[in-house]
């Protein structure tokens, strides 16, 4: 009887085990689990209002500053990569990076708790934290060193290759098309204004000076790339880098026009940001068309791998 029963014990545990077994056997590993950020460690910290903060526990706070969480997952996990490189590109040879050394804005759970309200919160820290949990360690790397990740809002229809705007060769930063970008609604905006905001905007904030008159004769393009990005304007006597006169004027993107309009003077920028890199209204395209965050990464950035960064 005793026999019986063992071997009923027997049968019963492989009828249990064997669909668990079977699908490790068949996945490879066991599905990973959910990353702890309240006790990570990646051996990189970053000091955020004089506290160390694990550089995996920081992403969190910055992915949302940075992208819509509102992205397809796979887009958003592309965004985590790029952010985690970026990051430990700067970091360097040490192992800890000071907030005001970093060109990113982090939201504290607190204050994102309260900008975005109750319901909205619990769905972008879902969305964060598998973004960030799913490619924990992940950065991009171009023959063993980190790449500089260029990224911006919305292409032209395509992407800048780093001759064409930074006058040197970066192989992983080529033009890419990105068609579907031209659909954005964001994709072309457009301010009127007159010569005599342009001549004090320019006064206040390149401590440029001169008058309406001159502003109407001399203001023109310079030097522009040829899909229309500007690195050139002509103010008067004075020569402008196109993002400075962007950053001056608050425009969504490098690649701008400006044309006389009614007596005024018309500008407007097409697409949003410096046209480098990974396009995110892109990425989000074609994650919607079932492509990978790897897939995704390695369409923008040219011959690069995406290893762990315990292996640089």
């Amino acid at each position: 009887m005793r026999n019986k029963l063992s071997y009923l014990f027997f049968l019963l545990f492989l009828f249990c085990s064997v669909p668990y077994l079977l699908t490790v056997v068949l996945s490879g590993k066991e599905e990973a689990k959910p990353v702890d950020f309240q006790t990570h460690t990646s051996g990189y910290t970053v000091t955020v209002s004089g506290k160390p903060m694990d550089l995996e526990a920081y992403l969190l706070g910055v992915l949302p500053t940075q992208i819509s969480m509102d992205d397809e997952k796979e887009a958003l996990k592309a965004q985590a990569v790029i952010l985690r490189t970026d990051i430990l590109r700067r970091i360097g040879d040490k192992k800890n990076i000071s907030q005001d050394s970093l060109p990113y804005k982090y939201e504290s759970d607190d204050n994102l708790q309260e900008k975005l309200g109750e319901q909205k919160y619990k769905i972008t820290d879902q969305s964060r934290k598998q973004a960030v949990g799913e490619t924990t360690g992940e950065v991009i790397t171009y023959e063993g060193k980190y790449i500089q990740p260029y990224f911006h809002g919305i292409s032209v229809g395509t992407t800048l290759s780093a001759k064409e705007w930074l006058g040197k060769e970066i192989p992983y930063l080529q033009e890419k098309d990105s068609l579907k970008d031209v659909e954005s609604p964001e994709y072309m905006t457009g301010i009127p204004v007159t010569y005599g905001q342009v001549v004090t905007q320019l006064k206040k904030e390149n401590k440029i000076s001169l008058s309406v008159e001159e502003a109407k004769k001399s203001i023109r393009i310079k030097e522009k790339t040829g899909n229309g990005y500007v690195k050139k304007v002509q103010v008067g006597k004075y020569v402008m880098t196109g993002e400075a006169w962007a950053k001056c004027f608050q425009l969504n993107s490098t690649n701008f026009y400006l044309e006389p309009y009614d007596g005024k003077l018309r500008m407007v920028a097409l697409g949003k940001g410096l046209g480098l890199g990974l396009s995110q209204y892109g990425a989000n395209e074609l994650a919607k068309d079932g492509k990978s965050y790897k897939n995704i990464l390695k369409y923008y950035y040219t011959g690069i791998q995406i290893t762990k960064m315990s292996d640089q």
